[in-house]
């Protein structure tokens, strides 16, 4: 059975052999009139004002994923508190509103992320090298997933690009299911290759 294209972000995948898991979520601010939506499994980076932001570039750093946040509604009488796996990017009506979202940051942590499908398939060649990645069709309100994808294009040994690929999902998938299948569509486990708490590697 071939792959099919999935598109759901970077989701958690357990943590580098032989390090103590550590996962806490580290809580950040999203500015109130940040008009820019995120989704559970986004890549994102921390801005000057140190708010929380899209991270800005494919092949940059990536400061962290995203995995929710919370705040209040706008409604001066009927105002309530919302928590959601995904911030919609509807500016608050005051700064005085605070959104509070939480990231993974932990630099051994690693994460499952489908590759976009326009190029060659990943395979264990693959593994070691660094990669960007490619935003997808957009996140998934009803679910509050992410649409962003590993873009098997942009493999390289930069120092600077965001993630490292560690494995391939074959090699822990049982046979026959979905992304773990040799060719396109191909799913890998890979981790952040920059972060907060660590500087980037170059890929082999």
């Amino acid at each position: 059975m071939a792959n099919t294209q999935q598109q759901f972000g970077f989701q958690p995948y357990g943590s580098v052999s032989g390090h103590t898991p550590n996962f806490g979520l580290r809580r950040v601010q999203i500015a109130y009139n940040y008009t820019t939506a995120l989704f559970r499994g986004d890549p994102v980076n921390i801005n000057a004002s140190g708010n929380l932001v899209i991270a800005p570039s494919a092949t940059g750093i990536v400061g962290g994923i995203f995995w929710g946040c919370e705040y209040t509604t706008n409604a001066p009488l009927t105002a309530l508190p919302v928590k959601s796996r995904y911030w919609p990017g509807v500016a608050l009506s005051s700064s005085s509103l605070v959104v509070t979202a939480y990231i993974y940051t932990e630099p051994d942590m690693l994460f499952l992320a489908a590759e976009l499908g326009s190029g060659a398939a990943l395979s264990a060649l693959d593994v070691g090298s660094n990669i960007g990645w490619n935003a997808g069709a957009g996140g998934n309100t009803a679910t509050g997933i992410s649409s962003y994808v590993l873009d098997e294009g942009s493999l390289a040994v930069t120092a600077t690009y965001p993630f490292k690929i560690m494995d391939l999902y074959s090699t822990y998938a049982p046979p026959g299911v979905n992304g773990a299948q040799a060719g396109v569509y191909n799913w890998a486990i890979v981790k952040l290759n920059s972060s907060e708490r660590a500087a980037g590697t170059t890929g082999i």
